[in-house]
């Protein structure tokens, strides 16, 4: 392998498996792309369970879980231990996660605009979002057709029965439909877009890197850890791998996610100076690194599946039910999200997940996540070793702001009512760890929240894109202030977490980021268009 590139990109998740293919569209340009889990360099190669869409490879659940595929990650919160799943592998979260394919709402990238990214409000990304999209609905103008990245929902008669039965149950408590779930702020119970092609999940891995791997200009290398990126000055100039080797660059992309690159770039240097001081590492730039982390924080509400009401071909999240809460009217602060499948034996003795409470001796369950996507409260990712290999302390302080508690306990209520109403309820046992009396009563149901809360794994923020005098840690364009050559390209650079699981808005700041550092470098050369990818499904 070379020691000199062009550009080094760390992490080849979500975002990182985008900026390789763009930047190495000019065939000038040597691109490096180092990802600390396996990489996969070909779809046969692709482990089925990664491949397989209808069950989410990771702890709590799928049956199978590679542990490769994790970095382990585990929080504390009132003594108990929640497991957060973070992927570590070639493509990231969009290999492991369930698919779903939300944009989120027009008020999300006005709270980016407000915070002092005028270029990053719904007009600035709509175009964006079209062009990566090849998705299956109608609606021209809205909608993508021929872009790298397919978007398709599943027709309601083919619903799985769970899935099918959690819609008819909130209809009849309410529910609006929608079958649009990414038209502008729409509202309502329907199929949820989902990034899959049949049953196999496509990750950006899949649409993005593999139909690019031919080019001469494009290294990847897996399961290699980055210790610290390198500075001449300010300037980063290339990066310190685990083993004590170092790879030179002109330019260093951190797509490691909103907790493994903020640990990353304490541990170069940049972040907060008490931080880095009492860590003993020498300040480069003094930032609110790892500041402002958010999460979409979920209730669990599941019960035994009766005999008959699921099948191991059934596809575990294929619907939500997408709403504002009287708390927040304005914002799209509330989803239910019905799971037809939720292994508890893979969440791990002693340790709760998405699978909730009460479910002892029990293999499987189902039920709905209920979940907080516009929460106000933030929380904090800390290194507490140098070591590459020790993951940071992470504490979302979930529920901090008591607006997000009376958010979650109307969240919950509206979930049990799709829970107990027919027909879901004819195909469920008894619900684990809640009742209608505990649900009835505020304080009991206060006390039943911070008992079952799990994370929803979309961590975001901890690199917030914003001015310097406003918690920024990087501007518009994702250069780190105080820094030359340095960019974040993540979910880390949020500045607010999107009402919507972050995969889609994580694929489109990508593709917005990395046109904004090929802009800054000059004119491509190359005519190797990725826009121009199709998918053989």
């Amino acid at each position: 392998m070379s020691n000199e590139f062009d550009y080094i990109i760390v992490g080849g998740g979500t975002a990182g498996c985008v900026v390789a293919a763009r930047l190495t569209e000019n065939p000038s340009t040597k691109v490096l792309l180092l990802e600390a889990g396996p990489d996969y360099p070909t779809e046969e190669a692709t482990p089925d369970g990664v491949h397989e869409s209808r069950y989410v490879p990771m702890r709590g659940h799928a049956p199978e879980v590679d542990p490769r595929h994790d970095w382990g990650l585990n929080i504390e919160m009132n003594g108990a231990t929640i497991v957060v799943p973070q992927a570590r592998l070639i493509g990231g979260g969009s290999a492991i996660n369930g698919t779903l394919a939300l944009r989120g709402a027009t008020a999300d990238y006005a709270e980016w605009a407000d915070a002092g990214n005028p270029d990053w409000s719904w007009d600035h990304v709509l175009p964006a979002f079209r062009d990566l999209e090849d998705d299956t609905a109608p609606g021209v103008g809205i909608h993508g057709r021929g872009g790298p990245y397919p978007i398709t929902r599943t027709a309601e008669p083919e619903l799985a029965r769970l899935q099918k039965a959690f819609v008819d149950s909130a209809r009849s408590v309410g529910a609006p439909d929608c079958w649009d779930l990414n038209a502008p702020d729409a509202q309502g119970v329907g199929p949820v877009p989902q990034s899959r092609a049949g049953n196999r999940r496509i990750s950006t891995a899949t649409a993005y890197l593999n139909p690019v791997r031919h080019r001469e200009n494009l290294t990847v290398r897996g399961e290699t850890l980055v210790s610290r990126v390198l500075f001449d000055g300010v300037r980063a100039n290339g990066v310190e791998l685990a083993d004590g080797s170092t790879v030179m660059a002109g330019e260093v992309i951190l797509s490691a996610g909103a907790i493994v690159t903020p640990a990353l770039l304490q541990r170069s240097g940049v972040g907060p100076s008490g931080l880095l001081a009492a860590m003993d590492v020498p300040l480069i730039a003094d930032l609110p690194v790892g500041e402002n982390l958010a999460d979409h924080s979920c209730v669990p509400l599941m019960a035994p599946p009766r005999e008959g009401a699921w099948s191991p071909d059934d596809a575990s999240l294929q619907a939500v039910w997408r709403f504002s809460t009287s708390q927040q009217p304005d914002s799209l602060d509330a989803q239910l999200t019905m799971f037809s499948y939720l292994n508890v034996r893979t969440t791990g003795d002693g340790a709760r997940g998405m699978a909730g409470a009460g479910n002892e001796g029990l293999d499987n369950v189902a039920g709905i996540g209920c979940v907080i996507n516009k929460p106000r409260s933030t929380g904090v990712v800390r290194i507490t070793s140098t070591d590459p290999a020790a993951l940071p302390f992470v504490d979302p302080k979930y529920l901090s702001d008591p607006i997000d508690l009376a958010v979650m306990r109307e969240i919950v209520r509206r979930g049990w009512r799709v829970l107990t109403a027919e027909p879901l309820a004819g195909l469920l046992d008894e619900p684990l760890g809640m009742d209608a009396e505990t649900v009835a009563d505020d304080e009991a149901l206060d006390a039943a929240i911070y008992r079952t809360i799990a994370s929803g794994y979309h961590f975001t923020g901890t690199c917030k894109m914003a001015p310097i005098d406003n918690g920024g840690v990087v501007d518009q364009s994702g250069l780190v202030y105080g820094c030359d050559g340095l960019r974040v390209v993540d979910a880390s650079v949020l500045p607010t977490i999107p009402a919507a699981n972050p995969m889609l808005p994580i694929v489109m700041v990508a593709e917005r980021l990395v046109a904004m550092a090929r802009g800054a470098a000059g004119p491509d050369s190359g005519t190797d268009q990725t826009h121009d990818l199709a998918l053989s499904a």
